[in-house]
């Protein structure tokens, strides 16, 4: 099948791998009423079984973790258990937490269908509802008058509503008997750290009211369940682990672009798809990465089946394109994370990843699982490996990426219970909850962070003259709550710039009525996506191009109410080829010190930072810079864009003057056409969070005085050590950067090319050492530069840490105390407080260390590339960057000990 399907991209294939289809094994439950055994009959179904090990420690009365594959029928344990209590404890309720709202409705239907057969078998009912933020208010006073049994809920609702209305639902809460929280890897970093509190304050208030309950939460497969589980509930769990359930047959394909490129390579493979009705998602990194094959598909017959879908889209676009899915008007899906979960899109038969997930093969296990749910259907996953760090050591070691997807074992991420921001906010939600807190149920990190709350005056310390105990108690209750899903209180709409919309928002008077306009907005269309703190400031500053659904938007103006931003944003010419890359300076501080230890002669610390980022600007690439520019000069005539706007000239740099500027002159630069925005006043972001740092020995510092020898002395073998010097003296890095950013190495390499073909004396290898010469005058600051990039790239090949919540800075000579004048690379979270991700990467220092050397040892460019130090993150656009000297500092440290 498979290659018959890609006969013509033959060229293109790496490997094509084969994963023989699993028989299930099957076992026995006999139910405390006889009629959920006839129900299981009923639905057809065969018991798994790791399903009955599940229920046999359920019905022993232990909280259960649940690790099975997709599709493995983990649901069915909590089903059947509920029905079963139900006939004995009709009293009883149970509260269904999912991480989506997609995720609801799809497990909602399934429930109802069995709750037929059901009520078929019993004629009763189990009453069910869903309770989430797109319920109407007047569906939810039903649901309050009704009190179901069953309530389907997302960790947020359980946090906005729940939690915030105890006297509503008690009712809920007294009797709860089974909490099911499905899908409990998802709960990792920003998103991880809030829910365990939530999860945390729910169980408190269970245990003020009393309730028995059981928790049963359910998994991809997870390498320590139980830990996990344990760590994130604070409880005793079993767990049940070896899937039982059959498998089909499933392919592994690589392909790596080689005739074609990247988006050439998509595009073909997309179209194969399409054509023979493959239902396909093709996942990508980043929203952007969706928008551009979708341009890209523009003049091919299978726009017509494609659609990109991100969970920044309003809901009700994304449930037209999930039915039209559903429903086989669409074959094609371009996404994000956002359909990683068991979201029913229907039978899927073809999952494409472009890439390794930057969180390494957390993601791609998932995301494989998608296709092939039926044992009777073939499934096919594939990958369109990129000129990427992780892309490239898996292909180098393909047996270890077969191995590990044919095992499916995701190692977890830790969650972080010391976050002090979040401890701090959820701290305060739970007394203004329960009104009063016993002080000795607090730990020691919690009292601490409740001595905070008390001197903020939101709480008070009292003790109780009836029994003598200390308590804490609630002085200024919270008013608003803030999201649990992004370590800011803030939140970011698009919105399409008209002037009435700006009015109606500035008219709205209370909270309600602004959060009831923003839901129209979206109703309408007006909303065009939500993102995040970070992604403003990387992607939306005033000027900056963004992608949607395949149009492109000019980020204009920004209205800040409260804590809600409003970004307006002006539609463009879809079909303009044209991207803006944010440029940042940088600084870190040093806070406090957790922990150190020492490898080789590098010191390795792990710690508290304080970290800014100045945005003085951005660049445009693009085949259209030149007409994006003409709507950047008119932003800046309405006095939105207050800066400079720079273009390249063959004199240099000049404020642009467009009539002027013909097409000979932009391919002065092979950086694309490009111009450059710099701000009157730079925007800045400041936050705390941890991370981990290398201090380095002196031993290293003449690396650059090594390099400049190393390099000249082949310009003096080739008799030609008068010219490079001359070059040499000439071009500076560090002056030509502010004008030139990113096209600064090309135009480096250039004027080398220039003078040595005036000089008759072209030579590649000559022009190289020249380019390292200059490279050297730098300082070892490009090595360190290199070294941090390339330990970020890699870090998910062994930590599952997501590369893109890394951020890291390095210093030739350190300013600060305790490092002054010493070599530092900094690795931090780049969650505002820090999530976790310091730790894992501190406990696997020495092991990042070494593949970070192998890793550069083993590539095969002569100075630096994508797939071992280019980073597209880069606030300097991956200058100041040496692979050479990287590699001569990692040999330093690996030859101290041999000494």
């Amino acid at each position: 099948m498979i290659k018959e399907l890609f006969s013509d991209l033959k060229s293109e294939i790496v490997s094509v791998r084969e994963f023989p289809p699993k028989e299930g094994e099957y076992g026995e439950f006999t139910f405390k009423n006889p009629e959920i055994n006839q129900l299981v009959k009923s639905l057809g179904l065969k018991l798994y079984k790791h399903q009955v090990e599940a229920l046999e420690k359920l019905y022993s009365g232990k909280n259960i973790v649940v690790t099975t594959p997709t599709a493995s029928g983990k649901s069915e344990i909590f089903r059947l258990a509920i029905f079963d209590n139900y006939l004995s404890n009709p009293h009883n309720t149970y509260l269904l937490i999912y991480p989506t709202r997609a995720l609801i409705n799809n497990q909602y239907e399934k429930f109802s269908l069995e709750n037929f057969h059901f009520f078929q078998i019993t004629k009763k009912m189990v009453n069910a509802k869903i309770l989430t933020g797109d319920v109407e208010w007047s569906e939810r006073r039903v649901i309050l008058r009704e009190k179901p049994r069953v309530i389907f809920t997302t960790p947020d609702m359980l946090h906005y509503n729940i939690l915030r209305n105890l006297k509503d639902y008690e009712w809920l809460l007294r009797n709860l008997r089974y909490l099911v929280v499905d899908e409990l890897h998802i709960y990792r970093g920003v998103f991880g750290t809030n829910a365990a509190y939530v999860f945390r304050r729910l169980l408190r208030v269970l245990k003020r009211f009393g309730a028995k309950l059981q928790i049963i939460a359910l998994s991809a497969t997870l390498r320590n369940p139980k830990e996990f589980a344990e760590n994130f509930f604070g409880l005793e769990f079993e767990k049940i682990t070896r899937a039982t359930n059959p498998f089909p047959k499933r392919y592994l394909i690589l392909f790596e672009p080689r005739r074609l490129n990247e988006m050439q390579l998509l595009r073909a493979v997309v179209e194969k798809l399409a054509e023979k009705g493959i239902k396909t998602l093709v996942f990508f990194d980043s929203r952007k990465g969706t928008e551009k094959l979708m341009r890209f598909l523009l003049s091919s017959p299978a726009v017509y089946k494609t659609s990109t879908y991100k969970g920044t889209l309003p809901k009700n676009i994304r449930w037209e394109i999930e039915r039209d899915f559903k429903e086989g008007r669409l074959l094609v899906l371009l996404t994000t994370n956002a359909l990683e979960l068991g979201i029913d899109i229907g039978d899927l038969d073809a999952v494409i990843n472009y890439g390794i997930p930057p969180d390494g093969l957390f993601s791609l296990i998932q995301r494989f699982g998608r296709a092939g749910r039926l044992k009777e259907r073939e499934a096919l996953n594939g990958i369109v490996l990129r000129k990427n760090g992780l892309d490239y050591y898996y292909k180098e070691h393909l047996d270890e990426l077969v191995k590990r997807l044919e095992k499916g074992i995701i190692e977890y991420m830790p969650v972080n219970l010391k976050n002090r921001l979040v401890v701090k906010k959820h701290l305060h939600y739970l007394l203004t909850e329960l009104k009063v807190i016993d002080w000795n149920e607090l730990n020691d990190f919690e009292k601490a962070v409740a001595e905070e709350l008390i001197k903020d005056k939101k709480a008070k310390l009292y003790e109780n003259p009836l029994t003598g105990k200390k308590e804490l108690r609630i002085l200024r209750p919270a008013f608003s709550y803030s999201s649990i899903r992004t370590a800011s209180d803030e939140s970011y709409f698009l919105v399409l710039d008209e002037p009435w919309i700006k009015y109606k928002l500035l008219e709205k008077e209370s909270l309600s009525d602004l959060l009831r306009f923003i839901n129209w907005l979206k109703l309408k269309g007006y909303v065009i996506e939500e993102v995040d703190k970070p992604e403003y400031y990387r992607s939306l500053l005033p000027g900056m191009a963004y992608f949607s659904r395949g149009e492109l938007y000019m980020a204009r103006d920004k209205l800040k109410i409260g804590k809600f931003h409003f970004i307006f944003v002006k539609q463009l010419n879809r079909f303009w080829e044209v991207e803006t890359f944010a440029s940042k300076r940088e600084e870190v501080e040093i806070l406090e010190i957790y922990k150190k230890k020492q490898f080789k002669d590098v010191e390795i610390y792990i710690g508290r930072l304080k970290v800014k980022h100045r945005y003085w600007g951005f660049a445009v690439k693009g085949k259209d810079t030149h007409l994006y520019l003409q709507e950047l000069i008119k932003l800046k005539e309405e006095g939105i864009l207050k800066g400079e706007i720079y273009a390249p000239l063959v004199g240099g740099f000049e404020a642009v003057n467009l009539d002027e500027l013909s097409d000979e002159e932009w391919k002065i630069l092979d950086w694309e056409k490009f111009a450059k925005i710099e701000f009157d006043e730079p925007l800045e972001r400041e936050f705390e969070t941890d991370g981990i740092w290398l201090v380095f020995s002196d031993r290293i510092r003449d690396v650059a005085r090594e390099e400049f020898h190393e390099f000249f002395r082949i310009a003096l073998e080739k008799d030609q050590g008068d010219l490079a010097f001359s070059i040499y003296e000439r071009l500076d890095r560090r002056k030509l950067f502010p004008e030139l950013l990113g096209a600064t190495t090309y135009y480096i390499k250039k004027t080398i090319q220039d003078v040595l073909e005036k000089a008759n004396a072209k030579d590649d290898e000559l022009a190289l050492a020249i380019k390292k010469m200059i490279d050297s005058k730098d300082g070892i600051g490009n090595g360190l530069h290199a070294i941090e990039h390339n330990m970020i790239k890699i870090a998910p090949i062994f930590t599952y840490v997501d590369s893109r919540e890394l951020g890291g800075y390095s210093y030739e000579s350190f300013p600060n105390p305790p490092h002054i004048g010493k070599p530092v690379v900094f690795i931090y979270d780049g969650n505002e407080g820090g999530f976790g991700l310091a730790e894992i990467l501190y406990e696997n220092a020495e092991k990042l260390i070494e593949k970070s050397f192998e890793h550069l040892k083993s590539c095969k460019c002569k100075d630096g590339c994508p797939l071992c130090v280019y980073s597209p993150k880069c606030g300097t656009f991956n200058e100041f960057l040496d692979k050479w000297q990287a590699m001569k500092i990692w040999e330093r440290v690996f030859t101290f000990s041999d000494g």
